[in-house]
């Protein structure tokens, strides 16, 4: 083995995932032994033999496709019946290299690499390259495995979003992030209205499938920088990061006209029936209104019943609030003064 194969082998970052692994393998291949652009692609692994029409292109756009004609690559790779099985190939035509290089499996995709170079390429390096690859695949693949798991801990069963217990760590780490980076961020407390009536009039079956429904409707509103959680029975709560209240508003606004104007179908003994819903919906800034993410969270869900005592299907923020009580002191100072 080369002493700089060697220390490729022995020196490599942590994979995040296979993209990440086969652009550090085509960054050592041109370093080292000068080779073209490498073309990486996959197919579903029950394809046997490989058909180069149903691969998919990992690494390299159509630029790098053109490199390597579909009919060498059928003549001299992917037509043989072994090709998942071996490590490499070579062939020499026109006074140049082509090599085909077994790049493992990850869950049902089998990758591999085309490309050429000036010089040959031992058998011995190419090979070692193909097993430091398919270990790493099995490695990156068990990390996202242990991922998963660790993420169903904090998803909701009902509707797919996040839970409580996710929301409470990522308000935690928005304040940690505003320390450092200053990006305020903004929460949105939301209720449906009136949902005890609901389930006591169609039942809980009828209640979890609008719970569904009015989270996937939340999560579509919203963008993908954002979250959404499900904090428990008919309540929702959404951050909007690098937002204040007033754009938190706008998006309160937003969700609460995409509810209203949307009946929800659901089947009840054989027949469709349309349900109406309405939400309300408090907002609140950190840290224009709280200075930890207890707090924020409080008093976005203050403002949610304020908007609930004001009658329901209402978006309210701090400043709402300020504006309620100065019209509810001027009520009231008429009134004592006669309605003068």
């Amino acid at each position: 083995m080369s002493e700089s194969l060697n220390q490729f082998l022995s020196s490599f970052p942590f994979f995040e995932n296979e993209k990440n692994l086969f652009s550090h393998i085509e960054e050592f291949l041109a370093r080292d032994y000068l080779v073209r652009p490498v073309l990486v692609c996959s197919v579903e692994n029950r394809i046997d033999p490989i058909d180069i029409k149903k691969c998919r292109m990992v690494l390299g756009k159509s630029d790098r496709q053109q490199l390597y004609s579909s009919k060498l690559l059928d003549s001299f790779f992917m037509s043989r019946k072994d090709i998942k099985n071996i490590p490499c190939l070579s062939v020499k035509m026109d006074n140049c290299f082509y090599y085909y290089l077994n790049l493992g499996l990850k869950k049902n995709q089998f990758y591999f690499a085309v490309f050429s170079a000036p010089a040959e390429i031992s058998t011995n390096a190419l090979t070692f390259l193909s097993d430091f690859s398919q270990s790493h695949l099995k490695v990156i693949q068990k990390f996202e495995d242990l991922y998963k798991t660790h993420e169903l801990i904090h998803i909701d069963d009902v509707t797919g979003l996040y839970n409580q217990r996710k929301l409470y760590k990522d308000l935690g780490m928005l304040v940690d992030k505003y320390q450092q980076e200053k990006d305020p961020f903004c929460v949105l407390f939301i209720d449906i209205d009136y949902f005890k009536k609901v389930n006591d009039s169609y039942g809980h079956l009828v209640g979890t499938k609008l719970l569904e429904c009015v989270a996937k409707d939340i999560k579509a509103m919203l963008r993908d920088s954002d979250i959404s959680y499900r904090y428990g029975g008919d309540e929702f709560v959404a951050i909007l990061v690098n937002s204040d209240s007033l754009a938190g508003k706008v998006v309160g606004e937003r969700i609460l006209s995409g509810i209203t104007k949307k009946p929800y179908e659901v089947e009840i003994k054989n027949e469709i029936k349309k349900i109406p819903l309405s939400v309300s919906i408090g907002v609140a800034e950190f840290p224009t209104d709280a200075v930890n993410f207890q707090e924020i969270l409080s008093i976005a869900d203050r403002m949610m019943y304020e908007a609930k005592e004001s009658g329901r299907g209402i978006v309210f923020n701090t400043q709402d609030v300020f504006k309620s009580s100065l019209l509810k002191a001027v009520e009231q100072k008429k009134i004592g003064n006669g309605g003068n």
